[in-house]
């Protein structure tokens, strides 16, 4: 299995914070490079088991189920279902932790995957720095108004 992970600390209290990444459906919203976001079936964004179809730029269509939903924990758990990446077994963890100091949120996103040799490493090196880290900086923008 490949661990990745990317953190940041948002200027924004979680209360601010956790509706952005509570709704399944809206990671469109944050995460650059989707086209369009839905849920099937029409299932509410916080239904555990709830599949996403997100339709990127450069992958295409990837889908994805909920897996976790904790409010007390401020964190969401899923795995692709469905992708046209190199890789199998993809599960991801955003999680919010207040940062007491300023009331701002602190963001971990953590994902685990396997992969080809051939692939394994440019896969590593992708998700934390083209996916999860360009998703803290667009929801930053978002949380202040820009």
């Amino acid at each position: 299995m490949i661990d990745v992970m990317a953190s940041a600390v948002l200027d924004a209290p979680i209360a601010a914070v956790w509706p952005f990444v509570r709704d399944f459906g809206a990671i469109g919203r944050w995460l650059p490079g989707v086209k369009s976001c839905q849920i099937e079936g029409g299932d509410p964004g916080d239904r555990v088991g709830a599949i996403r179809r997100l339709e990127m730029g450069d992958v295409g269509l990837i889908r994805e189920q909920l897996l976790a939903l904790s409010d007390t924990d401020h964190a969401v758990t899923f795995s692709i279902i469905e992708s046209a990446l190199p890789i199998w077994n993809y599960q991801s963890t955003i999680m919010l932790l207040p940062v007491t100091d300023g009331d701002r949120t602190f963001i971990r996103w953590k994902g685990r995957f396997e992969a080809n040799p051939d692939h394994a490493a440019a896969m590593q090196a992708r998700m934390p720095t083209l996916i999860y880290q360009p998703a803290f900086d667009t929801l930053a923008g978002r949380l202040s108004g820009r």
